[in-house]
């Protein structure tokens, strides 16, 4: 087991191109999906944010839900676990299908709602609005017209978010914190040949409240790396993409972001890559991705990181693994992150490779491989943090090549 030697920060200088925009003087608690209601991290953060227990007015939109009302009432609950009180929780009534559990009430009644200005009104006094889970289309039915245009409810948010309030959303409520906003897509399909599909990613209009790049959610759970990596690379305005976790938040307040909570999110840039389209699938190389962990932030404008204390560097010829890692399923659960930390940054090897491929029944097939280096850029951290060893990566280079795969068998 590794000992921890003396705490430190550490703030690296990247080349991270950041558009200028205006900022609104609120924040962001954006959720990658399946919260807890035991992270204190992120209920607390996002409380205080909002005013306090004692002052905030918090807004719940259940809209995404399949079963609105059970969804707003256990996060009121959660809320109220944290010290808020429920007269200072509102469920807004909006939703665009009916929710089996209430029997006298059909919620799909509520889909225009976000243009009834009586109701609008009752929100005059919220400091903090939460977006729940589920399909982040129905919040784009639901809060924008034919012309994408924001509904009466989407500007009283916006004018939250500009006064100093708190926007927080999990899963669905997270994507559509960006503009565009993911709606589908995979990683393997995202990254194959384009006769596949002529979208490789599925993207719809997000509501932009964050405007440093492209958000993605339940990220290193269910693989979605290469479906952010391949997004990015079909946009031609944006070059950074934020793959959150679940349980963990993106705190993000003017150009600063924070990471908390129990996971972490990949920081992703494509601004120096380079790419193009094969018959077998998307060739790319000049990415950057960084990993972030609980503690860690950045200052986009500035252009810099800072690492938890907690972590101090990982120093070079002390690194804990030896042996060379291949993942021949480099999009399944948690993959990525432990291919990018034990397999590299806290690895005497150089580099570090992963696979993911479809067989067709003749046996072959298309894949991709990903290969992560380390140079001069590349730093790593690892430290406990409450009795869990987490690490922080920065710098790593990646590069993505299609494969064909064939498979035979041994015949005896």
């Amino acid at each position: 087991m590794k000992q921890i030697i003396s705490l430190c920060i550490l703030v690296f200088v990247a080349a991270i191109p950041v558009q200028p925009q205006e900022q609104p003087s609120g924040s962001l608690v954006i959720i990658g999906g399946a919260l807890s209601s035991s992270n204190d991290d992120i209920y607390r953060c996002f409380i205080e944010l909002g005013g306090g227990p004692r002052d905030i007015q918090i807004a719940i939109i259940p809209a995404a839900s399949a079963t609105p009302i059970r969804t707003g009432r256990t996060y009121t609950k959660d809320f109220i676990h944290y010290g808020v009180s429920k007269r200072q929780i509102h469920i807004f009534p909006l939703a665009l299908v009916d929710d089996p559990d209430t029997k006298n009430v059909d919620e799909s009644n509520w889909a225009r709602n976000a243009w009834d200005k009586s109701l609008i009104e009752s929100l005059n006094k919220v400091t903090a609005v939460f977006f729940v889970g589920g399909d982040q289309m129905r919040y784009w039915i639901t809060m924008k017209d034919k012309e994408c245009a924001d509904s009466p409810l989407l500007q009283r948010i916006r004018q939250v978010y500009r006064d100093g309030g708190v926007i927080g959303g999990t899963s669905a409520g997270a994507a559509i914190m960006s503009d565009p906003m993911l709606i589908g897509g995979t990683s393997i399909i995202a990254l194959g040949p384009s006769e596949i599909s002529n979208s490789p990613v599925p993207m719809k209009p997000g509501m932009n409240f964050f405007h440093h790049g492209l958000v993605d959610q339940h990220f290193i759970k269910r693989g979605r790396l290469g479906r952010l990596i391949a997004a990015l690379l079909s946009l031609d305005a944006i070059s950074l993409g934020f793959g959150i976790d679940e349980d963990t938040a993106l705190v993000a307040t003017g150009y600063n972001i924070e990471v908390i909570g129990s996971s972490g999110v990949f920081f992703i840039d494509v601004s120096d890559a380079k790419h193009r389209e094969t018959k077998h699938g998307i060739a790319a190389s000049g990415i950057r991705l960084h990993y972030l962990a609980g503690g860690d932030g950045c200052n986009l404008k500035e252009k810099t990181f800072t690492v938890n204390p907690a972590r101090p560097p990982i120093q070079k010829g002390k690194e804990y693994y030896r042996d060379s890692i291949l993942d021949t399923n480099i999009f399944s659960k948690d993959a990525a992150y432990t291919l990018v930390t034990q397999g590299l940054i806290d690895n005497s090897r150089s580099v570090a490779t992963g696979v993911a491929f479809t067989l067709e029944p003749t046996g072959n097939g298309n894949g991709t491989k990903l290969v992560f280096g380390q140079d001069s850029d590349t730093r790593g951290f690892w430290g406990k943090v409450n009795g869990k060893e987490t690490y922080t990566a920065l710098g790593v280079s990646l590069q993505i090549i299609p494969i064909r795969i064939s498979i035979s068998e041994i015949r005896q």
